[in-house]
């Protein structure tokens, strides 16, 4: 029965939050432009003076392409993680962007500044010129909550079996509209265009039947690879309607998503153009399927791509020959949806098995000569500032042992010189990468180029004799292949044709071997240093990258497909057979007739804006970050909430509203709320959020998170007042209105590593009956009006938390993993549990005990993958009360929506409580690919279960006394508004073991009956 007021006070929150981490090692400094104002610590200084340039010289093309100017906006510039970013976050006028430069398997070489600046800079402008009602409010929610059948005559109403909290949203852009008008930006910049990449990754859907459906297109929610399908799907038809329709019929049809009325893009587009969303679309992929087909032909005559020999897995990178070249190491995905959960696997060429070596790892892996180790390079947040970089480490496969070799200095993608004395490696600093060397110890470090200005360097590899390194090196929008002497001199480029050339490795004779996309499709080149002559040596359909070669001459490498970048190995004749005038027809960006540049581009320096020299920034003088905060966000809601069965309709009508605001470094942050109905029954809260430094505990090393949290519930109904129980003369009613206020303080920890997490809280509670005015029995004296306060809680609370939960696609409606908590609480309180009263000085006061007792509990989930996408989950609860019995308010439940669903919430409780559940999940329809209106519908899982637990009083318990249960449920994943998650879920559980439970004498009967529940939420985690 306690905080019962507080549950589900929030489930309509979440602003569909972004998650960004404060840091409170760094000091923060900002620059101020015409437009926009830049925060960044100092090691990031050159990144930021960079932003600023950037952001003050695309502002006006850009919004003036949308004719809409958004408010100051403020950039975040964050160079703390070995991490790679933009966001966006159009509600608050701020941009994220971390300075390190995207290296993505699936995209091509661009200046990362310029191009990130204005992808996100043009998604505030685009989005926000698409909104219906302005960035203030998000969404307007519509809430509705159901109760169980209370039941039970102490309580006032039983516990919700029904949640929902829908958003009507008020901006609604399919993902692929916006990252294709955020791709096209202003296409005269050329900071982002139709790369090699992005037509390798369209044209094998194309060819093998793949491409994403219409719907599919306009939501994230994907593996890797399918997200950024989405990303090449939009650029592509964003530029299709703008190349065949008119630049102008893009800002058209987002002026159309504006009106209120409409609520997809289909409807936008028809208004627009003329043709159904659908239509276009087919017109769309129909042209594609053709004209690939047309282009590829001479490919398709001449295919030489070699042996597939890794068929698992989307994510296949940096294979590595061993010397004899009877072994292989490379980096997989296998199993995951993602390409960050890749592990580092060996392969047996003749056996044709592998083994998985070494978990978690996603950088360049290489075999130190003539020993059985690797080197790699792996994440970790084992450092003074708890930064989540690179560092590097060697395994040895025959004693199964890994060893870090360095620590904090961000080396990425390492090779190991041929007399396995040296490693090299790239590390990362303000935007900027350089190659730098240490021991194969991990010892006496030595950077070898001096880079400062973003330049970019990739894949470092020694030359045959170790006396120089050859890299790619990028700067804008190629990709150049250079070499670097060992002692940090004679630095220079090798190979420079205005294509993106990558991946350098020598083969025996001295030559170089590489990949480049001079055909319009990557394939691999031999360079002869001698006679300078290049020569391709494969002719793939998809794209070949990051080969190795052995002493033979035999090729492995990673070769892109419709199904992701597998192993290819490619013997020595078959690169001789390749017609080199038997190649792909690139297009790039072809005209279709009505690509015209608006007149506004007049007004510009484009030329400027294409040959841009960001080597001589602003000087604008930095002052301290001095907080600054964004406008609130505001969320109107109106709330169904039927908790007392005898309120009337428009009792039960509850109007709130939520506000929710940061500062734009997330270091503080409040959010609060409020609702009230015609009985003026109010809900409030208010949360504060502090991440900065504290004072003593920052001095220890600790970095918590603090803050507080404020409740204020209110309810009436009818009581009555017992004066003396055996005397029915000496008791009245009155009504009475239920006052809850509570007060949390916390502080929250990050143990170790990321997932682990230590809190502290100390929470004030205070229950308080307000009687009104009564008449005292047997007498004619008025009592007035007064508040009785029954219950002064306090309560310590230690927490440690564990999210162990695998990253999947399917994670939040079918998770894998474990999560764990175990709280301990000492409570302290003040109670009155028998509402007996007492007249001291003419004033009823209640006669308080005191509860003071420790509380232990733990929560353990465990989701076992059984076969593909079908998961066993095994749950487990316990918890005690420790010491004499305390009176049932401070009981542990055990049924209900949030526990036994066998069992109403109120029917089992008890100072100690013990519970097991077995649940068997499997989809029951995937890629559904439905949309209904504004409702996307992806797929629907089913879960079967089993319960067995009770919660009692005493020491002794009998297993006989456990209450058994099963149930089904039925999740439904969906998406609303091209933008809020939408989960749907049915529960409906049966008790097989009835009981009788005796209450205010009265007695009341569970058991051996069905029960149900559901919910419209934004996932399925409660």
């Amino acid at each position: 029965m306690r905080k019962l007021f507080l549950f589900f006070l929030l489930i309509p929150c979440l602003l569909t939050a972004q998650f960004n981490e404060y840091n409170p090692e760094y000091d923060w400094y900002t620059l101020k432009g015409e437009h926009v104002f830049v925060h960044y610590h100092p090691e990031a200084e050159r990144t930021a003076r960079t932003v600023l340039k950037i952001a003050e010289e695309v502002w006006e093309p850009i919004t003036s392409l949308y004719g809409y100017e958004p408010e100051t906006v403020h950039f975040a510039i964050k160079d703390i993680d070995d991490y790679s970013n933009g966001a966006t976050y159009f509600f608050d006028n701020k941009i994220e962007i971390w300075a390190s430069a995207l290296d993505f398997d699936l995209r091509g070489s661009h200046n990362w500044l310029r191009n990130v600046i204005s992808h996100e800079f043009t998604h505030m402008v685009q989005i926000q010129a698409a909104m219906k009602v302005g960035r203030r409010v998000p969404a307007v929610y519509l809430q509705f909550m159901n109760y169980e059948d209370k039941r039970r005559p102490d309580i006032l109403y039983g516990f919700p079996n029904f949640i929902a909290s829908y958003p009507i949203a008020t901006v609604n852009v399919p993902a692929w509209f916006a990252e294709g008008t955020a791709q096209y930006m202003r296409k005269e910049f050329n900071y982002d265009n139709w790369d090699t990449h992005r037509d390798m990754i369209l044209r094998c859907y194309a060819l093998d039947g793949k491409m994403l459906t219409w719907n599919q297109m306009g939501v994230f929610g994907k593996t890797s690879l399918g997200n950024e399908s989405v990303y090449n799907a939009g650029f592509a038809l964003t530029r299709y309607i703008a190349q065949k329709y008119g630049e102008d019929k893009l800002v058209e049809i987002n002026n159309r998503l504006k009106e209120l009325t409409n609520f997809t893009i289909d409807a936008a587009i028809e208004q627009t153009l003329g043709i159904s969303g659908k239509q276009l679309y087919s017109e769309w992929s129909e042209f594609l399927r053709k004209d690939y087909r047309e282009r590829i032909g001479k490919v398709l005559e001449n295919r030489i791509e070699g042996e597939l020999i890794t068929p698992v897995g989307f994510g296949n990178f940096y294979p590595s020959f061993a010397d004899d070249g009877s072994k292989m190491v490379y980096v997989s995905n296998k199993f995951s949806d993602y390409f960050g959960i890749s592990s580092v696997y060996l392969y047996d060429f003749k056996s044709k098995e592998e083994k998985l070596l070494v978990p978690m790892v996603r950088s360049t892996v290489a075999f130190i000569p003539g020993t059985d180790k690797i080197i790699y390079a792996k994440l970790s947040d084992d450092n003074p500032r708890w930064n989540n970089i690179h560092d590097l480490y060697v395994y040895d496969i025959s004693e199964e042992e890994s060893t870090r070799l360095t620590y904090g200095l961000r080396a990425n993608n390492p090779n190991v010189s041929h007399d396995g004395s040296k490693i090299v490696f790239l590390f990362q600093k303000d935007g900027t990468t350089n190659i730098g060397t240490v021991d194969i110890n991990g010892k006496n470090f030595k950077q070898l180029t001096f880079f400062n200005n973003g330049e970019q360097v990739y894949n470092p590899k020694f030359s045959p004799d170790d006396s120089y390194i050859v890299f790619g090196y990028s700067l804008k929008n190629t990709r150049e292949i250079a070499r670097v002497d060992t002692n940090g001199t004679g630095y220079e480029i090798i190979i420079q044709n205005g294509y993106d050339n990558r991946d350098p490795v020598f083969d025996g004779d001295g030559n170089l071997i590489f990949a480049s996309d001079m055909t319009g499709i990557f394939n691999l080149y031999r360079y002869e240093f001698d006679s300078h002559r290049t020569t391709r040596i494969s002719n793939v359909v998809g794209g070949a990258f990051q080969p190795d070669i052995d002493n033979e001459g035999n090729i492995i490498y990673s070769g892109y497909t419709s199904d992701g970048f597998k192993i290819f190995f490619l013997d020595k004749e078959n690169q001789l057979k390749v017609d080199d005038d038997k190649k792909y027809v690139w297009v790039g960006n072809p005209p279709l007739g009505k690509d015209k540049p608006k007149g506004d581009l007049a007004r510009f320096d484009i030329e400027r804006l294409k040959n841009y020299n960001d080597t001589e920034l602003p000087d604008v003088e930095p002052s301290r970050y001095s907080g600054y905060f964004s406008r609130f966000s505001i969320i109107p809601f109106i709330r169904y909430d039927n908790y007392i069965t005898s309120n009337s309709f428009a009792d039960r009508i509850k109007p709130g509203i939520y506000a929710a605001s940061s500062d734009y470094l997330n270091r503080f942050s409040i959010f609060g709320g409020g609702a009230i109905n015609k009985k003026f029954e109010r809900d409030l809260f208010l949360s504060f959020e502090y991440r900065d430094k504290l004072p003593l505990l920052y001095q220890l090393g600790l970095k918590p998170e603090v803050g507080i949290e404020l409740y204020s519930v209110s309810r009436k109904t009818n009581t009555d007042i017992i004066f003396d129980s055996l005397d029915t003369s000496l008791r009245t009613s009155t009504d009475v209105t239920y006052n809850l206020f509570e007060a949390d303080f916390f502080a929250r920890q990050k143990i170790i590593t990321a997932g682990n997490m230590l809190e502290f809280r100390y929470v004030y509670s205070s229950y308080t009956a307000t009687l009104e005015a009564f008449i005292f029995p047997n007498t004619s004296l008025l009592y007035p009006s007064t508040n009785d306060t029954y219950y002064i809680g306090n309560d310590f609370q230690l927490k440690f938390s564990h999210d162990g939960i695998i990253p999947t696609k399917d994670s939040d409606i079918n998770p894998v993993g474990r999560k764990i908590e175990l709280k301990y609480d000492y409570e302290f309180n003040r109670y009155n549990p028998d509402g007996s009263y007492e007249v001291a000085d003419g004033i009823l006061k209640p006669i308080y005990k005191n509860y003071n007792f420790h509380r232990i509990e733990l929560n353990w989930k465990e989701y076992m993958r059984v076969y593909m996408e079908h998961t066993l989950t095994a749950q487990i609860r316990a918890g005690s009360i420790l010491g004499p019995d305390v009176p049932e308010f401070f009981d542990f439940y055990l049924g209900g929506l949030i526990g036994m669903k066998s069992y109403p919430f109120y029917s089992v409780n008890g100072n100690e409580v013990a519970w097991v559940n077995l649940t068997y999940r499997f989809p029951l329809l995937k890629n559904i690919d439905t949309r209904l209106g504004h409702l996307y519908i992806d797929k629907i899982y089913m879960s079967v279960y089993a319960d067995f637990g009770n919660a009692w009083n005493g020491n002794r318990v009998k297993l006989d006394d456990f209450k058994k249960g099963a149930g089904l449920e039925l999740r439904i994943k969906m998406n609303s508004f091209y933008l809020f998650p939408t989960s749907l879920f049915f529960n409906a559980a049966y008790s097989f073991d009835r009981f009788t439970r005796t209450i205010l004498n009265e007695d009341v009967t569970y058991g051996k009956e069905w029960n149900f529940y559901g919910g419209i939420l934004f996932d399925f985690n409660f």
